[in-house]
């Protein structure tokens, strides 16, 4: 793979759905996290039993456990029943279960990361307050009304079809039920370097630009009741991150230890995207109407 920008577009591909495979091994190629991140977490002498020391591997998301924290706070979030949807390893429903007292509920379409999320959160004692399920966010296997919160991270990248995945979402949300959303956009008008944390090639990138993402949740029958760019706020941590390390500074626990050789230039590129403009970040929290 190389640092080249792909002339295939990443944006809205209308009708056509592609096939799952490209992302479900994209997330597959390392192997099982679960084992790695335990034997990680003994190596640098902490306990793997120990859900906030979990925490520091498991958030594959720009800004880690900070941000899943932030999110929480920015949202208001405490002590209720969430779904989350593209929980990956199930780092965010993990933190929302041990600091929050919530019940997640995870789906996410990538096998091997149902598995892990499982295995980690019984691992932990949280077993019993968060469950995970292999399901498509075009197709949410929960009956209409069963959540009074909807929560997603860094999972819009590599869903199609988003008018049907916020429809599922409006469906499955409680009347005055909210819709807690962190996500990577499309820029203006200059597709990305791939391969990206979240693509190895363009074909399991589908970034939408914020204003049609706002549009489609407005669509779904969803009203604003915040939104926040944070692109230059993640264009500024990466550069303070830069400047340590070209000052000396080692870098710290993190699941860029287990993410494989490619993931430096994975990483590489969602810097230069996000510096260049080429995609953004944004964080909004939606309510259905009672």
């Amino acid at each position: 793979m190389t640092d080249s920008p792909s002339p295939a577009p990443t944006r809205d591909r209308g009708d056509r759905q592609p096939s799952p495979e490209p992302i479900v091994q994209h997330y597959s190629r390392n192997g099982d996290w679960a084992p790695r991140i335990t034997a990680l977490l003994r190596e640098h002498g902490l306990d793997p039993h120990d859900p906030e020391a979990v925490a520091r591997l498991d958030q594959l998301h720009l800004g880690g456990e900070d941000a899943t924290q932030a999110l929480a706070d920015w949202a208001g979030i405490s002590g209720t029943q969430l779904l989350d949807v593209g929980c990956g390893l199930g780092g965010p429903a993990r933190m929302l279960a041990h600091a929050r007292g919530c019940d997640v509920t995870g789906i996410d379409i990538t096998p091997s990361y149902c598995r892990d999320a499982a295995v980690l959160s019984d691992q932990v004692g949280l077993g019993a307050r968060t469950r995970f399920a292999c399901a498509s966010a075009h197709d949410i296997p929960f009956p209409s009304g069963s959540f009074p919160w909807v929560w997603t991270q860094h999972a819009a990248m590599n869903i199609p079809d988003k008018r049907a995945m916020y429809a599922e979402v409006t469906r499955v949300l409680q009347p005055g039920g909210r819709f807690v959303l962190h996500d990577i956009v499309a820029g203006p008008g200059r597709e990305p370097y791939f391969p990206v944390p979240w693509a190895s090639t363009p074909d399991a990138s589908f970034l939408l630009p914020a204003r049609g993402v706002h549009e489609l949740l407005r669509q779904a029958g969803l009203r604003e009741r915040a939104w926040e760019d944070l692109s230059q706020a993640a264009v500024q941590r990466i550069q303070r991150a830069r400047a340590r390390l070209r000052a000396g500074e080692p870098e710290g626990l993190g699941p860029h230890l287990l993410q494989g050789d490619d993931f430096q230039s994975m990483r590489r590129n969602l810097a230069r995207n996000l510096e260049e403009g080429r995609v953004g970040v944004i964080r909004a929290v939606f309510e259905k109407a009672v």
